[in-house]
């Protein structure tokens, strides 16, 4: 073979390579744009196509390819798809589960329980009139003024005087029996409660400043003398007479007073 003939073949053998090589890049080529064609939904390229209308009637250049939709959007596509295909009775089971999660959600969230008294922590609101019982002292409470000189709720004062040095201790000699006293002796009860005697004096003057048919009030000098009924047994008459007349019971309280300061007081 001579050597125009054998670049001549040559040349057809290049060509032929040339050809096989466009003729697999256009068989790729147009495999992939199939593949590529079937994973976008019809209604997905109907969107593309409109959207190709709309920006060529807008001026802008209708030359360029459409892009492909991201997976993203073909997902969301499918399912809105699939949600349309379901047929009614799977539909149906489809909502009747959603329902039943909701209501689980619902059933499971804790309840709002409605505080009362009985199971809250926080104390019941008190009442204005117990609130207001509690905020004052209670009788038979005493305050010191100063000087030995003791105050009480009600407005009795106790300082020293008497035989036992203060007026305390002469009202504290009738919170127990004394047998072999000559005469009456009255006694308070209260099994020798300083605090409870007291409170009964209080008890007693607030009823004598009241008045009424059961308290009688006598005037003795610069000395007032009550005696009241306290409707109830708040003592007993002991001493010798009392002891031998079986210790009777005393309803009443001698009060004898100079202003507000307390002489004595006891039981009859």
């Amino acid at each position: 073979m001579n050597q125009p003939d054998h670049q001549q073949h040559r040349l057809k053998l290049k060509s032929s390579r040339w050809t096989i090589w466009i003729v697999v890049f256009l068989v790729l080529y147009f495999v992939l744009q199939s593949q590529q064609e079937q994973k976008i939904p019809p209604n997905q390229q109907a969107e593309l196509v409109q959207k190709d209308k709309s920006i060529s009637t807008s001026g802008k250049p209708t030359g360029a390819k459409a892009l492909p939709a991201s997976n993203e959007t073909i997902h969301q596509t499918q399912i809105k798809k699939n949600k349309g295909s379901l047929k009614p009775g799977l539909k149906q089971q489809a909502d009747s589960g959603t329902s039943q999660k909701k209501t689980q959600s619902v059933t499971t969230s804790p309840a709002k329980v409605k505080r009362t008294p009985a199971n809250s922590n926080r104390p019941p609101p008190a009442d204005s009139s117990k609130s207001t019982a509690k905020s004052k002292p209670e009788l038979g409470q005493l305050r010191e003024l100063g000087g030995k000189v003791w105050e009480s709720v009600a407005g009795l004062r106790y300082g020293p005087g008497s035989q036992e040095k203060h007026r305390l201790l002469h009202i504290m000699r009738h919170a127990e029996d004394q047998p072999n006293r000559p005469g009456k002796h009255g006694v308070f009860l209260g099994d020798g409660d300083r605090k409870k005697i007291l409170a009964l004096i209080d008890e007693a003057y607030l009823k004598a400043l009241k008045g009424g048919r059961k308290v009688a009030k006598k005037q003795e000098g610069n000395r007032v003398v009550y005696t009241v009924d306290m409707g109830r047994r708040i003592g007993f008459v002991g001493g010798k007479v009392g002891n031998k007349q079986g210790k009777p019971a005393a309803s009443k309280i001698r009060l004898v007073l100079e202003g507000t300061n307390v002489i004595t007081a006891f039981p009859l």
